[in-house]
């Protein structure tokens, strides 16, 4: 009896030996030549991941794809992409698997304006949302925001991500880029040299409940467990919040964007799932 049960250790110590050396393989897309614009969000989710324990190796495709094609990627299981984050929709919470941790808190349903650096007077006097409603914004292809601006009104142009600044810059069609707090700063930051006509627009504050998750494919059961374990435990500890608060796109929100003294529009936002708004409370800021 005693050697089988030494070769059944032996066997299941090779076992644990093995899946301790593998390592899962997390395959992003890039939407933007700006690397700044992804730094956030993949320093999180490598915060989750350390949390788990588990071993992982993290590749970028080399193909720049708009939202609408990495939502497609993801649903038809590529071997390409395997994980990316979003705004999220009952679209894509259907299509995909959801990891729902708002990767901003909610701060990404706050939304303040990129516009043209000449254009601020006319923002100076909106106060209301039939106000706004005489501008033209502009959005992504394929991203979910398109919908809820739309459903209260304000017209969207919809282009590609990098050819939003450059109208912006060039002025004329397009009056200003809806984006979130956590995002516009950065944005125009990193433009400057290129854009330098950018500004973000210092008066106005609108907002909608909305949150930006990670999704995976259907079939990537085993990675949505692990993130959601990792995210968890993120919590748990205090990592998770103290990355957020301390990372320097959010600081900046709190530096820069004034957001106590702005003209808040609120909106709603009809498109949210149940399951997303019950999402508790702990995990959006300022609930």
């Amino acid at each position: 009896m005693k050697m089988p049960i030494k070769l059944l250790l032996h066997g299941v110590l090779i076992l644990l030996m093995t899946c301790s050396a593998l390592a899962i393989e997390i395959k992003l897309p890039v939407s933007s030549e700006h690397a700044q614009r992804d730094a956030f969000q993949i320093g999180l989710l490598k915060l989750a991941l350390n949390k788990t324990g588990v071993k992982y190796h993290i590749t970028k495709s080399p193909q720049t794809r708009t939202q609408s094609r990495i939502f497609n990627d993801l649903k038809r299981g590529s071997e390409q992409i395997n994980l990316y984050w979003m705004g999220t929709s009952p679209e894509y919470e259907k299509a995909l698997l959801p990891i729902r941790f708002p990767v901003y808190r909610g701060l990404l349903g706050h939304r303040i304006f990129i516009i043209h650096k000449d254009t601020q007077a006319n923002f100076d006097n909106v106060k209301t949302l039939s106000a706004l409603q005489k501008y033209m914004g502009a959005q992504g292809i394929g991203w979910t925001d398109i919908e809820i601006l739309e459903h209260s009104g304000l017209k969207q142009h919809i282009t590609t991500y990098e050819n939003i600044f450059k109208m912006i810059n060039r002025g004329g069609r397009v009056d200003y880029f809806s984006r979130g707090v956590s995002e516009a700063f950065m944005e125009v930051d990193s433009r400057k040299e290129q854009l330098p006509n950018l500004e973000v627009e210092k008066k106005i504050l609108l907002v909608y409940p909305f949150a930006m998750l990670f999704f995976t494919s259907r079939t990537n059961i085993e990675l949505k467990e692990i993130l959601e374990d990792g995210f968890r435990k993120a919590y748990e500890d205090g990592s998770f919040n103290n990355y957020f608060y301390n990372h320097p796109d959010i600081k900046k929100i709190f530096e820069k964007a004034n957001l106590q003294q702005r003209v808040k529009i609120n909106i709603p936002n009809p498109f949210l799932t149940k399951e997303t708004i019950n999402i508790p409370d702990k995990y959006w800021h300022g609930r």
